[in-house]
């Protein structure tokens, strides 16, 4: 699976197609960036995914690059309870900086 390092990308000469903040609970944030052509998620140097806690956090790792499209994506949890109607999708994409 293709993956990325923000410090690899924080460089003016680099552009991200598009950029996706998948918001969990507890304040975490991890970052999928599409950049040459290729998608995968920001990781640390032990190659596991970096977390992030704010999406200004976010902002601040990538501010000398380029994104011309940025989305903060959620899904709630609070759809599966016992006995409740189908799961349906939930998910809030909204759009961020550009």
């Amino acid at each position: 699976m293709p993956y990325h390092r923000a410090e690899h990308l924080n460089h003016q000469d680099v552009r991200i197609d598009e950029l996706v903040v998948h918001s969990y609970e507890m304040g975490v944030y991890l970052v999928e960036a599409d950049y040459d052509g290729r998608r995968g998620f920001l990781v640390n140097d032990d190659n596991h995914p970096q977390r992030f806690h704010s999406v200004e956090q976010v902002k601040q790792s990538l501010s000398d690059c380029t994104v011309r499209q940025a989305w903060l994506v959620h899904q709630s949890a609070y759809d599966e309870m016992c006995g409740g109607p189908e799961k349906t999708d939930n998910t809030l994409k909204v759009p961020l900086w550009v």
